[in-house]
């Protein structure tokens, strides 16, 4: 995900909207651009806008800062700023458009100077919503459907506003709801890209004296939240990812080499050769020698079968 920062202090504009009571619709469309157009200069006089883009690009700059929407992306803009298009959209260009009020008191705006997910997940409530700048919609079925439902009621001139604001309101939580997954999700991909750095970096540098403390160092990590960090996303420690690393390196030595035993240990990186048999039965249930053996025949044996000779299926 991209974050969007606004002005010269380079602050993440995020809005917390309060949703205990329905939020109150001004105006909504749908738009499609025509040749050579851009967005209006516009200031959002106390009104908050969303924009859901259906397709195309949106090229706008807020209070002086470009911002590029493109096609499931959402847009949502808080008062008092200044909105403008930088430049032509393409021909074609579809968005959702909703302005509305907040409630007084119903509206917070955060300047964060920095990404931080697991503040933002935190700021969820039952009764408010979290919405930055700008967002991908991990699918836009929900959001787009519900877009549609809005503008049918719009047209439809209920005899209460309230069904508008109803509906409104329960766009707005789908479109939060939509990014708490997205955060929840990068956090997920984050964390499972540095498990695999360490990993990567693990094998690379897979030595008799590697311990926990080398990989901490590395990643520049305290070695108790490393263990924990490591043990909460692979179930197994490091110590213990580090030992099946060099049983693996032992086993494809066993099997395709005739190397002794104690040779094998050390090429495996284990310092001791007592201590390479010990855990090579503990991860295989063999020795390595019974394993050896075991895998080996069963090598040799299955290499006289002929995969080309047909098999005789009613023998004589």
């Amino acid at each position: 995900m991209t974050f969007y920062f606004l002005g010269d202090d380079n602050m993440f504009l995020l809005s917390k909207i309060n949703i205990s009571t329905p939020l109150l619709h001004i105006s909504s469309g749908k738009f499609e651009a025509g040749a050579n157009w851009k967005h209006k200069h516009m200031f959002h006089d106390g009104n908050f806008e969303i924009i859901i883009v259906i397709k195309g690009t949106l090229f706008l700059k807020v209070d002086g800062s470009k911002i590029i929407v493109e096609a499931g992306d959402v847009f949502s803009l808080p008062p008092f700023h200044n909105l403008e298009g930088y430049q032509d959209s393409p021909t074609g260009t579809q968005y959702f458009w909703i302005h509305f009020f907040n409630h007084p008191n119903g509206l917070k705006v955060y300047n964060l100077k920095a990404q931080d997910n697991l503040k933002i997940e935190n700021m969820f409530t039952k009764t408010t919503c979290m919405l930055p700048l700008k967002f991908s919609l991990p699918n836009t079925d929900k959001s787009f459907i519900l877009s549609n439902q809005l503008l049918d009621v719009v047209r439809d001139s209920y005899f209460t506003s309230l069904s508008i604001d109803y509906l409104l309101t329960e766009l707005i939580i789908q479109l939060s709801n939509d990014y708490f997954k997205t955060l929840a999700q990068e956090e997920i991909s984050r964390k499972d890209a540095r498990i695999s750095l360490i990993k990567s970096w693990i094998q690379a540098n897979l030595s008799e004296s590697l311990r926990v403390t080398d990989v901490a160092n590395k990643f520049e990590l305290n070695s108790k939240y490393l263990v924990r960090f490591f043990k909460n996303h692979t179930n197994e420690t490091i110590i213990q990812y580090i030992n099946r690393l060099k049983i693996q390196k032992s086993i494809e030595l066993l099997v395709e080499t005739n190397l002794p035993i104690k040779q094998i240990s050390s090429l495996a990186y284990f310092s001791d050769a007592k201590q390479f048999m010990k855990d090579f039965k503990k991860y295989t249930n063999l020795t390595p020698s019974k394993y050896r053996y075991a895998y080996t025949r069963k090598f040799l044996d299955s290499s006289n079968f002929d995969p080309e000779v047909p098999i005789d299926r009613n023998p004589l």
